[in-house]
């Protein structure tokens, strides 16, 4: 799939971030992730979008401490250049259906295992899974990701939970058993977060 946009949005209502990836031959993907498997994720890509930084940048593993501090600078730089190349401004565009080539259906995955991994030519591969217990099939697709993307796709993580208000769960949740009526709570900013894309060993997550 050749892709186009990347949107991350928090629901409220099912209290979860809905991903939808649009190609630019049409059709859209979509997946739901759940509070657990997203704060799993994250450290997992932030780290491994590092190591696909370094790798296009061409920078080897070294073991000199003040080497490696250089390497983390350079990194943080080039990241945030290379987040500056994203369009977040640009509206996301819905798609009807899923892309003819992509046999998920039009009911966005539940997400319950994703697996990442870093190619050889840069490229960072996610292969997310819909699998249930008794299940003898399930549903999943992949997408590649150069370094721009990638690091795009951190950024619409982490504003989705900025709006989820996960982060702040355990103090909100005590909060809110203690002071408010049971079914009563704040409302979190529900906008959609947005990116326009124009551009070794895998991890797993479950």
């Amino acid at each position: 799939m050749n892709i186009h946009q990347v949107s991350v949005s928090y629901v409220l209502e099912q209290d979860r971030l809905l991903i939808r990836i649009n190609g630019k031959e049409g059709g859209e993907l979509r997946a739901w992730l759940t509070r657990r498997l997203a704060l799993g994720l994250m450290p997992v890509l932030n780290k491994t979008a590092g190591e696909q930084m370094a790798k296009v940048a061409g920078a080897g593993p070294s073991a000199a401490s003040l080497e490696d501090k250089r390497q983390q600078m350079v990194s943080a730089f080039e990241k945030e250049a290379s987040l500056r190349k994203g369009d977040f401004e640009t509206p996301y565009q819905t798609q009807a259906s899923a892309p003819a080539d992509v046999p998920v259906g039009p009911e966005p995955l539940l997400l319950t295992e994703v697996k990442i991994t870093l190619m050889g030519n840069g490229q960072l591969r996610l292969q997310m899974f819909e699998k249930f217990p008794g299940q003898d099939s399930s549903r999943n697709f992949q997408i590649m990701m150069d370094a721009p993307l990638s690091n795009g796709l951190l950024q619409l993580l982490h504003q989705g939970l900025q709006q989820s208000r996960w982060l702040e769960a355990p103090l909100a949740m005590t909060a809110a058993t203690d002071l408010a009526p049971a079914g009563l709570t704040g409302a979190p900013d529900t906008e959609a977060a947005e990116l326009s894309a124009e551009t070794s060993k895998p991890r797993y997550l479950n």
